[in-house]
């Protein structure tokens, strides 16, 4: 590889990290404020069995799911602060539908590669899709606060991406940041992945 384009690909390498370092930041509290926000559908869910707690006992559950979220986002937060989850965010790349690369099938690949667009590629989608290991792995942030939830005897629903079963964790975007922001932190991450990839896939 000339040393220009081994510059050029360091270069990007250290944008998405970067971008991947200001996600994380954002992150944080947003994601405090979600499961917090979870919790509380859960009350409301499930309201005839928080009824019937004494003032004791309510404050109790609330101190011990307040711990068992710190260490969940905790968990969360040193997962998403390795490098190699931001480099390779794709669960399964090769099962993902792929983008096209522009070319006619007839066009040889050497020659595409050359003027770019060179092959189909997975295309990184939305932050809260399953296919993505970031959004994954926001989903865990629960699975601590589980096992409180079955000692106080809250009814567990089914299992959900991330491993929580009481639907205490983020189901959607709009659920873990309401304010959008981490949405457009995600596109400037996405962005920056994405030239990665595309170089990556040029120097194949």
């Amino acid at each position: 590889m000339p040393r220009d384009a081994f510059a050029d690909l360091e270069a990007a390498r250290e944008a998405v990290l970067a971008e991947a370092e200001s996600f994380v930041a954002e992150l944080e509290p947003a994601l405090r404020e979600s499961l917090a926000a979870g919790f509380q559908r859960l009350l409301n869910e499930q309201v005839g069995h928080a009824g019937r707690m004494d003032e004791p006992t309510r404050v109790a559950l609330g101190a011990a799911v307040d711990r068992a979220a710190q260490v969940g986002v905790g968990d969360v937060l040193r997962r998403l602060r390795e490098p190699e989850i931001w480099l390779a965010p794709l669960t399964a790349p090769d099962l993902l539908p792929r983008r096209e690369s522009g070319w006619p099938h007839w066009v040889p690949e050497w020659m595409a590669k050359v003027f770019g667009g060179d092959h189909e590629t997975p295309g990184l989608g939305q932050l809260d899709e399953a296919s993505n290991r970031i959004w994954v792995a926001i989903s865990s942030a629960a699975r601590p606060i589980d096992p409180v939830l079955e000692e106080f005897g809250f009814e567990p629903g089914r299992p959900r991406l991330g491993g929580g079963r009481f639907g205490i964790q983020p189901r959607s975007l709009p659920q873990l940041d309401p304010s959008g922001g981490l949405g457009r932190r995600w596109v400037r991450y996405r962005d920056a992945y994405e030239r990665l990839a595309a170089m990556t896939a040029a120097e194949d």
